[in-house]
């Protein structure tokens, strides 16, 4: 019955409280921002390891939502796009973004490599255009402050003359990832085209009529399986979106949910069992595999015959750019991406994906996801300055998205499980009420076993008075205190 009851109620119908948890998360989720400071940017631009200091957290609400929301009752299902609007935060430990920091600029880099990929003889253009938009840089790192870098936007200066400039600038004209600030300005930012935006459409199952599908993905961006990758498997929409799982899930299947940004499903695998504020919980964790081993991630690959080793993933088929992402630091990464830089030190507690998952309403009652964006730096005669880079993966920032629910949302839960250890109470008293009826019948049926009750007969005298009964004719007829004789028939 309290299985029913919860199947029941972790279904997003219309009008139900689940419904309305998980078109508007009733509560921010902690996000922390890491940017890696570069310390030593010209000996870099010779060859030497870029040497890292993390700076940071910069700490922002994030406020999840659903928006153009519809049903199909027909197949039970339910559309929406979702998105996530930051909200600065200022608290204890948390800077202002204010703070002036050198990190790889993801514009010169991307640019570069992107092209050297899809049109190398196009590198002699990109070297011209870069030395004209950013006025002949001296490196390939940016300067500027925290907050432009993350959400305000850095400028670029499209204001040239020169050929390749504008015809490159052009193209950043029609790109919906930069700020337009004005016909010859844009401004660019890592997380600020994310900021309060609609993403693409979802279309997941409401779990009204099988509760174990709830949440799953049916279709995204229109379609039901993704035409990224090189193979079907890869390119299957598995799981659902990360907010919400079925409930009564088997732990040994993990959890699987799909992320847009990643164009790929993870699994976080069944690690423990414990507890959080009362409630018994699973603990999982998660990585990114090994497509260099794994004969299942070998489609992740960026060619048939490349492959990154273990912690790595290259994005370029699903964003446009060759961007890497991995754990911060390059936790649970070959020792090798780790070697070619300075200043890092992955520990599992503060750089690894776990989530505190409660089973039987299928929820996170806690989780941290961390990654690391990074961008492969590589020598290349064609461009200036790229001429004498290391050959290493550069970490550009990390981010954390976390959650800890308290008392208000965890109280029902515990609740529910008081109600469950009252009704094992009492089918526990009723079994040994049950045993204990059988024990004592069974020792009455012993005891008694050999023995015999004879009911006494009580034997009639004419003197007695009782009722005569005579027959007549086939007849019995009763007379009080008497024979009657008819015919020497009694």
């Amino acid at each position: 019955m309290i299985k029913g009851k919860i199947r029941t109620m972790t279904a997003v119908v219309p009008g139900s409280d689940m419904r309305k948890m998980f078109i508007k998360v009733p509560f921010g989720l902690d996000i922390k921002i890491y940017l890696f400071n570069v310390t030593n940017p010209m000996q870099v631009q010779k060859g030497e390891k870029p040497n890292l200091v993390e700076i940071g957290p910069f700490c922002y609400s994030e406020w999840k939502e659903k928006v153009e929301v519809s049903d199909n009752e027909n197949d039970d299902t339910m559309s929406y796009r979702s998105m996530d609007t930051f909200i600065a935060e200022n608290g204890h430990g948390c800077l202002s973004g204010e703070e002036v920091v050198t990190i790889l600029h993801p514009l010169i880099v991307g640019m570069v490599n992107t092209v050297s990929r899809t049109k190398p003889a196009m590198l002699s253009l990109i070297n011209k255009a870069v030395n004209a938009i950013y006025r002949q840089p001296t490196s390939i790192y940016l300067e500027a402050k925290a907050k432009d870098i993350l959400f305000d936007g850095v400028i670029i200066d499209c204001n040239v003359k020169e050929f390749a400039a504008k015809a490159v600038c052009s193209q950043l004209q029609q790109s919906p990832d930069l700020r337009h600030i004005s016909d010859d300005e844009f401004g660019f930012s890592l997380i600020g085209p994310k900021n309060a935006t609609p993403g693409k459409l979802f279309r997941v199952y409401r779990g009204k009529k099988k509760s174990n599908d709830l949440g799953k993905i049916v279709e995204f961006d229109g379609k039901k399986n993704m035409e990224i990758w090189p193979t079907k498997e890869c390119n299957k929409l598995r799981g659902t979106d990360g907010t919400i799982f079925p409930p009564f899930l088997n732990k040994e299947n993990g959890l699987v949910s799909f992320s847009p940004d990643l164009c790929r499903s993870l699994v976080a695998k069944f690690e423990k069992s414990s507890e959080y504020n009362g409630i018994p919980i699973w603990v999982y964790t998660a990585s990114l595999g090994d497509m260099s081993k794994n004969a299942n991630e070998k489609c992740f690959c960026p060619t048939n015959d490349t492959c990154l080793k273990k912690g790595l993933m290259d994005l370029f088929k699903c964003v446009g750019v060759p961007l890497y992402v991995s754990l911060p630091h390059f936790y649970d990464s070959d020792i090798t991406y780790l070697q070619g830089v300075l200043g890092l030190n992955p520990k599992k507690e503060k750089h690894g994906i776990e989530i505190l998952f409660e089973h039987m309403t299928g929820g996170p009652v806690s989780a941290r996801k961390r990654l690391q964006f990074n961008m492969p730096l590589e020598p290349n005669a064609k461009v200036a300055l790229f001429n004498d880079l290391p050959t290493v993966i550069h970490p550009i920032f990390w981010i954390e998205e976390g959650v800890s629910l308290n008392d208000t949302f965890t109280k029902p839960i515990k609740d529910l499980f008081l109600i469950l250890k009252i009704s094992k109470i009492c089918k526990w008293l009723l079994l040994l009420a049950s045993l204990a009826g059988i024990v004592t019948s069974a020792y009455m049926m012993y005891k008694n076993t050999g023995t015999v009750s004879i009911t006494p007969v009580h034997r009639v005298k004419p003197s007695d008075h009782i009722s005569a009964i005579s027959r007549i004719n086939g007849e019995f007829i009763a007379h009080n205190n008497q024979f009657t004789k008819n015919e020497n028939k009694y």
